[in-house]
């Protein structure tokens, strides 16, 4: 059906629930879809974040952390069980924050340089969130 590539570069929570909905979405109707967190991207993962539920929020983000809405990490694992979708995280923030893939949340297919995920991506649409 077609390959969809969404690169994650902002830690907002409303940004990351729309990229959420979108790659679920696109999974489920048979699409490839490749995510790439990087950046504020990545550090939304970081367990700490997801435990304490700090992400940058505007006024709908605050709303549904208020209503306790499904998170983003909790759609994508949905995801991934029923859908081709594949979650990397970006190696050069890891490296320059001395952070290991045991810092985040368990989603991660792998760890990527830019070059690696831009290889995996030709011919996709790429959507940057």
């Amino acid at each position: 059906m077609g390959k969809l590539a969404m690169v994650l570069a902002s830690g907002e929570l409303e940004k990351l629930q729309a990229a959420s909905i979108i790659a679920s979405v696109a999974s489920t109707v048979g699409m490839e879809v490749l995510l790439f967190a990087t950046m504020d991207g990545l550090m939304a993962f970081r367990k700490d974040v997801v435990e304490e539920k700090a992400w940058k929020t505007g006024e709908l983000g605050k709303g549904m952390l208020e209503k306790n809405a499904p998170l983003f990490i909790d759609t994508l694992k949905q995801a991934k069980e029923v859908g081709n979708i594949k979650i990397y995280a970006c190696g050069m923030v890891m490296d320059m924050l001395g952070l290991k893939k045991e810092d985040f949340v368990d989603i991660f297919d792998d760890v990527l340089g830019v070059t690696a995920f831009l290889g995996m991506v030709e011919g996709a649409q790429v959507l940057f969130i």
